[in-house]
């Protein structure tokens, strides 16, 4: 079994039926069946037999079953199986299905929700997704030369996250400025969330503030990814006595901290 019908499995085992459509349809069944008993001609005795109206129920246990199927197959796709939160100053999360297509989108700040306003990427395979906001002028505006894209990817299938990563690498390669790929966790998530903040805005603040404590978390989040990450290099640099322009953290895409659902909505970061 792959990866992408293990992940379909278990979210389809995670559907359930309408109780009161499966309720209903039974029952239908049920009164279908009883007439199959038929008075003979003869007072004394009773017989059963069978009736056209076997086609009938067959019919519709057919329909139940294609009932029980649609809706499986609408749970499947309705389930969230990765997060995928995107920041430049634009901070963005899609949320993606186990077959990969974008299935929500929302923009976690003013210039994200602009972004979106302007790139259809919900009911699309991600990277279609992702192109699209390459291409958008707004998004394009705000990396420019020396903008940093930082991706991170919450997903519990390592499978499903390495598909996310690659596909992300492979679509900001084209574009300009620098990028950095992760996988966060669902822990990693929610914190950044509880802060009012993006993932990767999030971890670059943690990481700002561990090197340089006069730094507050209300001053990241007025930053731009690449400000902060320059700040970030800065600290690095006077530490090991290098050159401060050393890009440490940027044109990475590999994998971080595990995997695993996170939850938390209507983050707002600067």
């Amino acid at each position: 079994m792959t990866d992408l019908e293990q992940r379909m499995r278990e979210a389809y085992d995670a559907q359930h039926l309408p109780e009161g459509l499966r309720a209903r349809t039974l029952a239908a069944i049920e009164e279908k069946r009883v007439t199959e008993e038929v008075p003979s001609a003869e007072p004394s005795f009773r017989v059963l037999r069978r009736r056209p109206r076997a086609r009938t129920l067959t019919a519709l246990a057919a329909c139940l079953l294609l009932v029980l199927a649609i809706f499986g197959a609408y749970g499947v796709y309705q389930t969230p199986s990765a997060y995928v939160d995107i920041d430049v100053n634009p901070a963005i999360e899609l949320v993606v299905n186990p077959l990969g297509i974008v299935i929500d989108a929302e923009g976690l700040n003013d210039d994200g929700r602009a972004v979106l306003a302007g790139a259809a990427v919900v009911h699309r395979p991600y990277r279609d997704a992702i192109d699209r906001l390459a291409k958008n002028e707004a998004f394009a505006a705000s990396v420019g030369e020396d903008g940093f894209i930082d991706i991170n990817v919450i997903a519990e299938s390592d499978n499903l996250s390495e598909q996310l990563l690659s596909e992300s690498s492979e679509a900001l390669s084209t574009m300009p400025g620098t990028h950095a790929c992760h996988r966060a966790d669902a822990a990693t998530r929610d914190a950044a969330a509880a802060a009012g903040l993006c993932v990767g805005r999030y971890r670059a603040a943690q990481e700002l503030m561990a090197l340089d404590p006069s730094y507050t978390l209300e001053e990241c989040a007025d930053m731009s990814m690449r400000q902060l990450h320059d700040h970030i290099n800065e600290c690095h640099a006077k530490t090991r006595g290098g050159d401060a322009n050393d890009e440490s953290s940027g044109q990475d895409c590999g994998s971080g901290n595990g995997g695993g659902h996170g939850h938390g909505r209507g983050r707002h970061g600067a």
